[in-house]
């Protein structure tokens, strides 16, 4: 029998159908679309999801070449570390001095213008007084509250500390040791050395180099009054009861100020300047040295260069008696002062 062999007929893709089915004009498009959808069904499914998964490399910076491949191993590369948590900020509270009940009640009686009594807590060693406060002050050093005033006991000027007071008392009218007249309505704590009493009319020339300072100072006394002048100095004019208080306040300037008026204060500075100069010029001569059982060194001898005192005139002595001449001895004197020649004599031959 004969065996027809039948031509097998060649398989035919999709994209093959699809431009059968698909003009030419269109087929192109189409063909590429084809083809990846058909690349993408041959790819496993595992190497899609690994090699979406793994990081693309960053190009390499220019000027600088990478070592290895452009993925870095998964052992090299660096965990992102946790951000260091910020630190709390201590805010340090600030220190203010606390104000203690004797302080306010010493600041309330200068407010209103009223002395007050103090009562120390050593009653024995300070009695107690009418204080005129006039300033209340915290002192950096010590670390306490200070009263300044007019103390009516002493009727001088005084700091007292409070953390020493026992007890800080009002006082009802003028109190106790008053200095009087004074103008009416005025404060009783300016009744003392500041407004007791006959005033005091007092000018005075500063130098330039305090001019600033007593700026800032509170003023010392009532009226208390500062002129500049064309030369840096300036003029300074107030009045007081007190004649020891306005030499004080003068003369913390040293020779910083000039005192015009009034001539009772020029003489107190005057008596103050002189007593610290006759106290420098009378000053104890100092001690002997005690005695001790050692001996006194010997005087000491003069030297080479220096003068030698003239020695005193020695008395003449008696002319002794010329001695008599021995031939003899002054001719072996003689001969043994001077050596003798040598006479050569030479003998001609015969």
């Amino acid at each position: 029998m004969a065996v027809t062999k039948t031509p097998r007929k060649k398989p035919v893709s999709a994209t093959e159908k699809v431009e059968e089915a698909v003009p030419k004009s269109k087929a192109a498009p189409a063909k590429k679309a084809a083809v990846k959808k058909a690349d993408a069904k041959m790819v496993e499914p595992k190497v899609v999801e690994a090699m979406a998964a793994e990081p693309k490399a960053k190009p390499a910076a220019k000027g600088k070449t990478t070592r290895g491949s452009a993925k870095a191993p998964e052992a090299l590369v660096e965990a992102p570390q946790p951000a260091p948590e910020p630190k709390p900020v201590v805010v340090k509270a600030p220190v203010s001095p606390v104000l203690t009940p004797l302080a306010q009640a010493i600041l309330t009686a200068i407010c209103e213008g009223r002395a007050v009594e103090f009562i120390f807590a050593d009653a024995e060693a300070n009695a107690p007084r009418t204080f005129e406060p006039r300033h209340l002050t915290f002192d950096a050093l010590s670390q306490a509250w200070y009263a300044w005033g007019w103390d009516r006991r002493y009727n001088a000027e005084r700091h007292h500390r409070v953390d020493l007071l026992a007890e800080v008392n009002d006082v009802e009218g003028v109190g106790r040791a008053a200095q009087g007249p004074y103008p009416e309505g005025t404060p009783a704590n300016q009744i003392g050395g500041w407004l007791g009493g006959e005033p005091i009319a007092v000018k005075v020339s500063l130098a330039k180099q305090w001019v600033f300072a007593v700026k800032q100072a509170p003023p010392a006394f009532p009226n208390f009054k500062l002129e500049e002048q064309g030369d840096g100095q300036a003029l300074v004019t107030f009045s007081a009861t007190d004649l020891r208080a306005i030499a004080r306040w003068a003369m913390q300037f040293g020779d910083g100020i000039q005192a015009l008026e009034p001539a009772r204060l020029v003489d107190r500075i005057k008596q103050v300047g002189a007593v610290w100069a006759g106290r420098e010029r009378q000053a104890p001569p100092p001690a002997a040295p005690k005695a001790t059982s050692r001996p006194e060194p010997a005087p000491e001898q003069p030297r080479r260069h220096e003068a030698r005192p003239h020695r005193e005139a020695r008395p003449e002595r008696e002319a002794r008696p010329e001695r008599e001449a021995r031939p003899e001895r002054d001719r072996d004197e003689a001969h043994k002062a001077k050596p003798g020649k040598v006479e050569v004599i030479r003998f001609d031959r015969l």
